[in-house]
């Protein structure tokens, strides 16, 4: 990433490496090409836009800056308008106490001096209307677009928990609900944390392109959202890492949730560009283990990495069990397929 970003004149910003490393990892094919059309020595401000515009980590917090600042600005304006608003106001009560210190000290004004405060004070008036609409004006206009930035934060925050070539919740938002799980909820009913892998993935991106693994990405990300119950949860944690969470499920339930899921996965069919009748397979493999009343995310999910590690050398299912000795507890994994 340094050599590329230096090649086409990028400064090492933390954000460009990502912007690059997602560019040359394959996961946003779009992103690939956005970034190539802009050729060598880009603008920053063209590569924060396409940051921006593929909803990257790395740039939320640009993109709050910026939110802040227009909401800032916005409210400046208002500031003046009101300022303004109420200088006329203040003229206008001026001119009132003018007249009617006039016609306290002669109630009996003549027709041409009266005339001459009624023009103040219709000019007076004017102000006011014109100020107090334009004010009314900037207040409908700024709260129209405090709800588009509350909408942008909005997609902001979600961009932080989402996955952006599936739309799947990353790692991030597993490790947050998987700890609102353990906190909030007693578990009487089993809960099963499953990681798997999904083997082939970085190869067809190498070999085919991000277009091709974007396509198997679109029908793995709807494999997974059909294959899970209601209230499971799954979510995309690495290249080509995923994580399940499923509910009220023993270790048997939740290998078999693992055991279909795998063929499932077996069973996609991707096609290359140009090549009808060629086809490219994945497999995939899985590490089990069950929660615990004392246990926490951490320990969940290196459990079941640990499991899956093991698990991917026979291209099987293994669950991650625990056995109470005398002096320590050992681990072992148990082959579930």
């Amino acid at each position: 990433m340094a050599q590329a970003m230096a090649t086409h004149g990028v400064e090492a910003l933390p954000r460009n490496y990502e912007l690059f490393y997602e560019a040359l990892s394959g996961r946003l094919p779009q992103l690939s090409q956005d970034l190539a059309t802009l050729g060598t020595h880009p603008a920053q401000d063209a590569l924060d836009a396409l940051g921006l515009k593929h909803h990257l980590v790395a740039h939320a917090a640009l993109a709050a800056d910026r939110t802040q600042a227009v909401a800032e600005e916005a409210l400046g304006d208002m500031a003046k308008l009101l300022k303004s608003a109420l200088a006329q106001k203040h003229t206008f009560k001026d001119e009132l106490d003018h007249f009617a210190v006039r016609l306290d000290a002669d109630p009996v004004v003549s027709l041409s001096d009266f005339a001459e405060d009624a023009r103040r004070l219709r000019e007076a008036i004017g102000r006011l209307t014109n100020e107090e609409g334009a004010l009314q004006q900037a207040f409908e206009a700024s709260a129209q677009r405090f709800a588009e930035l509350k909408s942008e934060l909005a997609e902001n925050a979600r961009t932080l928990t989402r996955d952006p070539a599936t739309g799947l919740p990353n790692r991030l938002a597993l490790t947050a609900k998987l700890d609102a799980i353990l906190e909030t909820e007693h578990l009487d009913q089993s809960l099963a944390v499953v990681v798997a892998s999904v083997d082939g993935l970085r190869e067809m991106a190498d070999q085919h392109g991000g277009t091709v693994a974007a396509k198997a990405l679109a029908k793995l990300s709807t494999l997974f959202r059909r294959s899970i119950k209601k209230n499971d949860f799954v979510a995309r944690i690495g290249q080509q890492e995923f994580a399940f969470l499923c509910r009220d499920v023993s270790a048997e339930n939740a290998e078999a949730i693992a055991r279909r899921l795998q063929q499932q996965v077996r069973g996609l069919r991707i096609t290359l560009p140009g090549r009808t009748h060629t086809v490219e397979t994945l497999s995939f493999a899985a590490g089990v283990t069950i929660a615990q009343p004392a246990s926490t995310s951490e320990e969940l999910l290196r459990q079941a990495d640990l499991a899956l590690s093991t698990a991917r050398t026979g291209s099987g299912i293994r669950s991650y069990s625990v056995i109470l000795g005398s002096d320590r507890a050992k681990t072992y994994g148990h082959h579930a397929a």
